[in-house]
């Protein structure tokens, strides 16, 4: 049924580079995390010998994203070989089933939130490192989970979350996806229980007057949608996560991929993009207050921040990939291409108390990097090993999964970190090579590595901005060929060892408005670069024209800079801007993504 496969965390390696040093960076980080404290809670509830005090913050408090954890180490272990990762996954596995032995709470006491995340984390140790203890363990989550849910909870209003049942919508990927690992009965009857029908048939009528909902649980519900598609062979599954695709990538995304101010998708108010990154002082704000996720009206507080960046890019790094391996569409590598670079792309590190830039900010006033979250909940519990500790782990981990896919007619590759990729043409090894620093430089080289002549095709992901002059070359020969965006640049002929191949996407400098409400709200883009002002301004220039008053320039630190021309900075004709890539901006530096025209 699918059109395409991607290498399930291996045969891809990534270069030396911005990404590679971000995972490089985490895995050290939960190397170094005590197995006894990520096994406290267990041990605790199930009156076992204990050391340490546990982590703190949200993983203190339940233990939340232990099978994230777990998913990541196996994970990531596939993509580096790194065998101290295997290693750790396997010893958390083994205690973890030791608690479990002692005391059926260990199973008996989680929510969905944390049934969904163990169900994850178990399933990637039982396929990916064959860790066969997990078949028993997901079990007994079930057999728990579904004498102890409400089976009942609301599903058509706004009040769908509540007590145990956080997220609940999110649960079908998985049980579905132990339903075909494993083949018991057990899965996918309870995966069926659990279908967002309410939301899933709201997209296929075209009806997007939702109301307000949770942003990142509600993308990756779409993932539940597209298992349940790979399970059921329904296309109204496979057609109603399309719709979203696109319905919320053109009318409720910010220029980086990022969506949810407040964690709010789908809100009410018209305008609440625009309205979300403007200061409640703002004359040209349409509403003074906005609507969280929870239909609570509420004040601008910047802690709420415009994007759960960690939590975000992972469902959408999901959901493209659902999408290209069922559909094959090259136009599905586009959001998870935005988030790529702009997104997670652009996070620091999470620190070794476990403290994350949980959101990013797209404020016309300004905003900063920081793990300084500066919540306290009601508890007491810091927002540290919080939701984001357990995702951004997993974003690092899909960089590598990301990049190719493959099928009968031929490599498909989907995005462009520097990299290598070994497949295989019938009895062949062919290794393709990613030689260039993109997006630090614009053109793309790759080199084939191959003993014997091959002959297969080769299909290039052209970007959906890449409308300008694009040229491909094979050993320095130009190709005359058409260049569409959002379609594969396909090359199709004998490869040999060596043959050289160069890809130019033009880069064009463009403003995006943030929303059709607020267009004189806008942030530069450079390719498929988001571009950061370096002072809040009000611009008069022709946005349709960046290039005719906004030039290049050189700056230490940055791959890309540009800068004003004079006469554009209102009310002082003398001023000029400058614009670095958003992802390279360091913390605790002020930046201005989005900034405003005169009208």
């Amino acid at each position: 049924m699918s059109k395409l496969q991607n290498f399930y965390y291996q045969n891809v390696a990534l270069k030396e580079g911005h990404w590679k040093k971000q995972r490089d960076e985490l895995i050290e980080t939960y190397l170094k995390i005590e197995d006894d404290d990520l096994l406290h809670p267990f041990r605790k509830l199930a009156n076992l010998p204990n050391k340490g005090h546990g982590l703190v913050g949200w993983y203190g408090s339940g233990a939340s994203t232990f099978g994230q954890k777990l998913g990541a180490f196996a994970k990531l272990y596939l993509v580096t070989g790194d065998i101290r990762l295997k290693e750790k996954a396997i010893r958390l596995a083994d205690g973890w089933g030791e608690c479990l032995a002692a005391s059926d709470s260990v199973a008996d006491c989680n929510g969905t939130y944390n049934y969904d995340k163990l169900m994850g984390g178990f399933l990637d140790l039982y396929e990916y490192l064959g860790y066969e203890p997990a078949k028993e363990y997901v079990r007994a989550l079930t057999k728990s989970a579904d004498a102890r849910l409400d089976k009942e909870v609301c599903r058509d209003g706004l009040q769908i979350m509540s007590g145990d049942m956080i997220e609940w919508y999110t649960l079908p990927e998985q049980i579905y996806r132990a339903y075909q690992l494993t083949g018991e009965q057990l899965y996918l009857d309870f995966a069926k229980v659990w279908d967002y029908d309410y939301f899933w048939d709201k997209l296929l009528a075209g009806d997007f007057k939702i109301g307000p909902r949770h942003a990142y649980s509600h993308v990756n519900s779409l993932s539940s949608a597209a298992m349940a598609y790979e399970t059921t062979k329904n296309e109204e599954y496979l057609r109603a996560i399309e719709i979203a695709y696109k319905e919320i990538l053109d009318h409720h995304t910010f220029a980086t991929g990022g969506y949810g101010p407040a964690e709010c998708l789908f809100a009410d108010e018209e305008g609440y993009l625009g309205d979300s990154i403007k200061a409640s002082w703002d004359a040209d704000k349409r509403h003074i207050h906005y609507r969280d996720f929870g239909n609570s009206i509420r004040q601008r507080d910047d802690r709420w921040g415009s994007c759960e960046v960690s939590c975000c890019s992972w469902a959408v790094f999901k959901l493209t990939r659902y999408l290209m391996e069922l559909t094959g569409e090259a136009r599905y590598g586009g959001w998870a291409e935005k988030l790529l670079y702009n997104g997670c792309g652009g996070q620091p590190s999470i620190t070794q108390d476990g403290k994350v830039m949980y959101y990013a900010d797209y404020f016309i006033n300004g905003g900063l990097k920081s793990t300084e979250d500066g919540r306290l909940q009601d508890n007491g519990a810091s927002f540290e090993w919080q939701c984001c500790t357990g995702t951004f782990p997993q974003d690092v981990a899909e960089y590598a999964n990301l990049l190719y896919y493959y099928s009968e007619k031929g490599l498909f590759v989907s995005q462009y970190l520097p990299s290598d990729v070994t497949f295989s043409i019938g009895d062949k090894q062919v290794r393709l090579e990613n030689t260039s620093f993109y997006p630090k430089e614009k053109e793309l080289r790759f080199v084939v590595h191959a003993e014997t002549p091959v002959t297969t095709a080769l299909h290039f992901r052209v970007p959906s901005w890449a409308t300008g002059s694009n040229t491909v070359c094979i050993n320095k020969e130009k190709v005359n060929t058409s260049i569409l965006p959002d379609t594969w640049l396909t090359l199709e002929r004998e490869w040999k060892e060596g043959d050289e191949i160069t890809i130019s996407f033009e880069f064009v400098l463009r403003f995006e408005s943030v929303d059709s409400y607020a267009p004189e709200v806008a942030a530069l883009v450079y390719g498929p670069i988001v571009l950061a002002c370096n002072k809040m301004t009000l611009f008069d220039g022709d946005r349709e024209n960046p290039e005719e008053w906004i030039e290049p320039i050189q700056k230490d630190g940055y791959s890309f800079a540009f800068r004003t021309k004079p006469g554009h900075v209102k009310p002082y004709e003398h001023l000029t801007r400058e614009f670095y890539p958003y992802y390279e901006i360091p913390q605790m530096q002020w930046y201005y993504m989005y900034s405003r025209f005169t009208k």
